[in-house]
């Protein structure tokens, strides 16, 4: 569970950095959003949400954020198989993935392919620059599905 690869390390805490809590495996970005094909590199970090103490009973909520670079192909995929608008503004990432984000984007966003990703069941943002193979994404509880 992404979760719990939250809890083993990659989340926030008072005494950590953006910077130390960003990760770059790809298996795990893979199992929860495999729409978004072979990408060729991924940054990304979480948090929990609220209190995560463990006196605190129920499950805790978390957020990630990342950054991809797609294959060219799969940049070809997405811009075919979704209707794509421009963006009204820049996509909202956790402080760590800011420095990952590009600036000068032409950032686009798809309500059909946010809907194929989420499967209706969570609080998404996937936006992506054509031009320069980059989708950024932001979750909130995402689902494994792999």
């Amino acid at each position: 569970m992404l979760a719990g690869a939250l809890v083993a390390g990659c989340g926030t805490d008072a005494g950590s950095t953006p910077e130390q809590d960003v990760r770059r495996d790809a298996k795990v970005i893979r199992q929860y959003f495999p729409e978004l094909g072979a990408f060729e590199e991924v940054v990304w970090t979480g948090e929990l949400l609220g209190d995560a103490r463990a006196a605190v009973p129920g499950p805790t909520d978390f957020r990630v954020s990342g950054m991809v670079r797609l294959t060219a192909s799969d940049t070809r995929r997405l811009r075919s198989e979704y209707t794509w608008q421009g963006a009204s503004e820049g996509p909202a990432v956790l402080a760590g993935i800011r420095p990952h984000v590009p600036g000068q984007a032409d950032w686009k966003t798809s309500d059909e392919f946010t809907a194929t990703v989420t499967e209706g069941r969570y609080a998404g943002s996937f936006h992506v620059d054509f031009r320069k193979n980059t989708l950024v994404f932001d979750a909130t509880n995402p689902r494994k599905k792999v």
